[in-house]
């Protein structure tokens, strides 16, 4: 008997969203990406562990820890603004997987630039012929603006100086895994992994990745 997966190795851990076994590679390569793994999965939530710990000791051994408190201060104020963007980027990573770590920098940068344009006292929105990062810049802007202008969000609305420090914390995050993962779809896979497309209507249970 092989893995259902690959057709190649042996099957040796039960996979509860396939419902039979599957081989440890394919596991750990697809889970969250490929199989929408349950979040009480033991292998999901050992694996995000590791994969957090890892990730978290890197940016903390470059850059200090003082990003994570600046993360965890911008989310407290507005957890569901976070959840909103984090599921708008894998929800186009979704619809194209040809979408990279480098799109979404460059994008979140358009919509950083955007913004700091507004608080200058222009309305100017930038753009850069890359059909990805533009689609991006007009997600994060689109999203933003909701929470910035539309006064029916209530104590969730926030200020333009805030849109920009979140579309910052994002862009550090993203930087991060470009410059230190050689995959160039960590970031988004990471995201991904911490929204199966199942849990889409749990917005508000939406918790803090404190990963870079």
């Amino acid at each position: 008997m092989k893995c259902i997966l690959c057709e190649k190795r042996k099957p040796k851990r039960y996979c509860p969203a396939k419902r039979t076994s599957i081989c440890p590679v394919c596991c750990g390569e697809k889970r969250g990406v490929e199989i929408n793994c349950p979040l009480d999965c033991p292998y999901f939530v050992e694996g995000q562990k590791h994969h957090q710990q890892k990730m978290m000791h890197q940016r903390i051994k470059k850059e200090g820890v003082q990003s994570y408190v600046r993360k965890a201060e911008l989310y407290k104020h507005n957890p569901e603004l976070f959840a909103r963007l984090e599921k708008g980027f894998v929800s186009i990573f979704r619809a194209d997987k040809s979408l990279t770590n480098s799109d979404l920098v460059s994008g979140l940068d358009l919509a950083k630039k955007t913004l700091e344009t507004e608080k200058k006292g222009f309305i100017y929105q930038h753009q850069s012929g890359n059909e990805y990062a533009d689609e991006i810049s007009n997600l994060v802007l689109s999203i933003v603006s909701e929470y910035k202008d539309n006064p029916d969000v209530g104590p969730n609305r926030i200020t333009l100086d805030f849109g920009i420090m979140v579309i910052g914390e994002f862009l550090g995050e993203a930087r991060f895994y470009m410059e230190n993962d050689s995959n160039p779809k960590s970031y988004l896979t990471h995201l991904m992994r911490y929204h199966p497309e199942e849990e889409a209507p749990a917005l508000a249970e939406s918790k803090l990745i404190i990963t870079p």
